[in-house]
């Protein structure tokens, strides 16, 4: 289970307050009757973004927090996401978001070691989602991770272009961590992104084949028509 270090972090600190711990295990009880992968993931993104509402709210975060549309410097970064997450990405992909395959191959051979992922090129860190205006394609989609990531202060503190990385404080999310610790502990797998939607890829891949070949093999036996899909 990989969860995310800053909300490991958080969970470790309040593990033991009721109010905290009850956030994530009722997420891991809601999770247990949810069978969408899908739903899943969405109902955790919305527990999530209700719990952040009211800080990134507040007037004076507003103010000071610069994240916003064109900021791009945590999209060079590891991001963990669950198998749930992972599918949700590919759910977009199979709906017509495209991805540079060549650049999530590099970022998967690093796999989920974080010094190897650093030692490629800033420009090879992009996030395969992050579209060439420094727009996000799947935001509304977005994994925990990027819900939550969000610094008090000046957006230049935070590249990892080459540069020393300034001092980051980042705001904090407390309960929104809770509920993401919950998603983990509930996940069947997770990693890196490009680690985990590349599983899911190869994943989808030999499904499909093997439906086509199940199809193939009915036609043969007779126990279904041709497919005009299938036709030789």
């Amino acid at each position: 289970m990989n969860v995310p270090a800053i909300a490991k972090s958080t969970f470790e600190l309040l593990r033991n307050q009721p109010e905290f711990l009850s956030i994530t295990e009722s997420v891991i009880t809601h999770l247990n009757k949810i069978k969408s992968s899908l739903e899943r993931t969405r109902f955790v993104h919305n527990m999530v973004d209700e719990y952040n509402k009211e800080i990134f709210l507040h007037p004076i975060l507003k103010e000071m927090v610069p994240c916003k549309s064109g900021c791009t410097a945590c999209c060079h970064t590891q991001v963990s996401v669950t198998e749930d997450e992972a599918s949700l990405l590919l759910h977009n992909i199979t709906n017509g978001v495209e991805i540079d395959y060549n650049l999530l191959s590099l970022q998967t051979e690093q796999g989920n070691v974080t010094k190897d992922f650093y030692k490629l090129a800033y420009k090879d860190r992009k996030c395969v989602f992050l579209d060439d205006t420094g727009e996000c394609k799947v935001y509304n989609d977005r994994p925990s991770v990027c819900r939550t990531n969000a610094v008090v202060g000046d957006s230049a503190q935070c590249s990892t272009d080459g540069v020393e990385q300034g001092p980051i404080r980042l705001v904090k999310t407390s309960k929104a961590d809770m509920v993401i610790v919950g998603a983990y502990a509930h996940a069947t797998e997770s990693g890196t992104l490009p680690m985990m939607l590349t599983k899911v890829l190869k994943d989808k891949h030999a499904k499909d084949n093997t439906s086509i070949l199940k199809s193939l093999f009915d036609r043969i036996i007779g126990r279904k028509p041709v497919s005009k899909d299938y036709e030789l």
